[in-house]
């Protein structure tokens, strides 16, 4: 006889499979390491599980970091339609809630964990609705350019807390010594992981600041890139990582620029990133190769 099946997600989904996963998450390399495996383990068209496990790897890092102690278990079950996230430990399950209260993700929370259901099927679109968000913010960066009014020097931008520029820089600066890693030895693995959580961490940071939208969602969907394709940025030749050298020189002169030296219109480098973007994910995805962009106006709620 069929023994019961044990739910562990709070939507009492009784139609999940027998074999479930947990997961212990303890350290950064643990983050990691659960990223790795959901990615090798799902279907890289399934946006909204990618969309999720972006969010979560950002959140986690960045909690992880203040919380040297801090233990919890990810249990994963699965069904024919969804996917079931549930997060075990009373205070990141708290924090995770407030964490994704604004997003499109659905979840029940009930003080001692929180679980996450994911449609399969749902795959998310924003390109044409980011692009129409942006329209008007092009068109000034245009006029800026070609009109000599608007070429008055710029003083500084100083919305940013001071202690999200300090730690911008700092990840700035670990991003450029990267750079200098890859032009001269490539990527490897280790190179490889510590990128992606610079990226995930320097997105985290911007995503609270609504002003700089566009440049966000911009390093945002590099950062989605980037944790969905670990081995074809691996197998990058010496030419094709002058894109990723591109894209990171580009964004020092934005942070620099803006925020630092003073000069330029807040949008000024827009265009420009989002151009070098578009560039390295042709390259790591081909065009028949893609579904949709993750729609970072849900994820973030900006």
């Amino acid at each position: 006889m069929r023994k019961k099946q044990k739910i562990i997600n709070l939507f009492n989904d009784k139609d999940i499979y027998q074999i479930r996963h947990v997961i212990s998450i303890a350290c950064e390399e643990d983050v990691n390491l659960f990223w790795d495996f959901i990615s090798a383990s799902n279907n890289p068209t399934h946006d909204l599980i990618h969309a999720f496990i972006t969010k979560f790897h950002n959140f986690a890092l960045s909690y992880i970091r203040d919380n040297k102690k801090l233990y919890f278990e990810i249990t994963l079950e699965e069904s024919d339609g969804y996917f079931y996230f549930t997060l075990w430990n009373q205070k990141i399950a708290r924090a995770f809630k407030f964490y994704i209260q604004n997003t499109p993700f659905e979840f029940l929370y009930d003080k001692k964990k929180i679980s996450i259901k994911l449609s399969k099927l749902k795959c998310l679109k924003n390109i044409e609705t980011i692009n129409l968000k942006n329209e008007k913010r092009e068109q000034y960066l245009i006029n800026s350019v070609i009109n000599p009014e608007k070429n008055k020097r710029i003083e500084v931008y100083t919305f940013l807390n001071q202690e999200d520029l300090e730690y911008l820089l700092k990840l700035n600066e670990d991003m450029q010594e990267l750079a200098f890693q890859i032009n001269k030895i490539g990527f490897n693995k280790n190179i490889f992981i510590s990128l992606r959580s610079i990226f995930s961490l320097f997105c985290l940071t911007l995503s609270y600041y609504e002003r700089i939208s566009p440049i966000a969602i911009t390093i945002t969907n590099f950062s989605n890139l980037i944790n969905g394709n670990a081995e074809r940025f691996i197998e990058l030749n010496k030419s094709e990582l002058l894109l990723i050298d591109g894209f990171i020189e580009n964004l020092d002169t934005w942070l620099q620029t803006l925020f630092i030296n003073g000069g330029a219109n807040l949008y000024f480098m827009d265009n420009s990133l989002k151009a070098d973007y578009e560039m390295i994910q042709a390259l790591i995805m081909p065009k028949e190769e893609t579904c949709y962009e993750i729609s970072l106006d849900d994820i973030f709620n900006f």
